[in-house]
C-alpha cells in the first residue's frame, strides 16, 4: 500500500489558500497566521506562510514577471454586459460579486 496524504486532512497549503480567500493578497502574514489559527487551531510559521503565499501566487499566474500595466481601452461594449450576463445566469449574483472582488486583488 502506497502512503500518502490522509484523505480529509487539511494541507498547510490549503490552510493558506483558504485564508488568502478570506482576507486577500494584501494581507500580511501575520494577519494569515491569526486567521489560520482561528479557523483550524494550527499555528504556522510566517515563513511557510509568506512561502505557500507565493507559491499560490505562482501557480495562479501571479509570478513576479509583470509586464507593463495596460488601462482598458473604449470602455465597456456590449459584448461585455453579455459576458457577465452569462455568468450571472449560470453562477448568481452573488458568486459573480465575489469573483469581481477577488478579481480587483489582482489589479
Amino acid at each position: 500500500m502506497a502512503t500518502g496524504k490522509q484523505e480529509g486532512k487539511v494541507t498547510q497549503k490549503s490552510m493558506v489558500h483558504a485564508a488568502l480567500s478570506e482576507k486577500g493578497w494584501k494581507v500580511r502574514a501575520v494577519e494569515l497566521q491569526t486567521f489560520i489559527k482561528e479557523k483550524y487551531n494550527v499555528e504556522l510559521a510566517i515563513n511557510i506562510i509568506s512561502n505557500y503565499k507565493s507559491v499560490i501566487k505562482k501557480e495562479g499566474g501571479k509570478g513576479a514577471k509583470r509586464g507593463p500595466k495596460t488601462k482598458h481601452q473604449g470602455g465597456v461594449q456590449f459584448k461585455d454586459l453579455e459576458a457577465v450576463q452569462g455568468m450571472v445566469s449560470r453562477l448568481g449574483a452573488d458568486q459573480v460579486k465575489k469573483l469581481v472582488e477577488m478579481a480587483e486583488m489582482f489589479s
